[in-house]
């Protein structure tokens, strides 16, 4: 899995690095309703629009899956109380209830 990781990091890579070295001209970003107007590579408009784009469905993905990391927050609270309840009970376990519980288990009722 990690060599499949490192092959496509460097794809990226070189997808990025030809992107940047073909589309080097300038243009012109401006924010419609403001009055703000800047010249920039067309290469850094594409990546920031890239970044952008998954700094949001990130962000999405995190809101949507927050009931699910309550749940497992929960569920790990229950896992500590039972474990919890489970060895206050093996503490409380005395060896005379033990030999009690063997002959029950030795002698079946007829």
């Amino acid at each position: 899995m990690k060599l499949i990781s490192w092959i496509f990091l460097i794809f990226l890579g070189i997808f990025v690095i030809t992107l940047s070295i073909g589309n080097r001209e300038s243009v012109s970003f401006s924010l419609f309703p403001l009055p703000f107007v800047m010249d920039v590579p067309l290469f850094m408009l594409i990546l920031a629009g890239g970044f952008l784009g998954v700094l949001l469905g990130a962000f999405r993905t995190w809101i949507s899956d927050g009931k699910l990391r309550r749940e497992n927050r929960q569920l790990k609270q229950e896992v500590g109380k039972l474990k919890g309840d489970l060895s206050r009970l093996a503490a409380e376990k005395t060896p005379e209830s033990d030999k009690t519980t063997q002959q029950a288990l030795a002698s079946p009722d007829k």
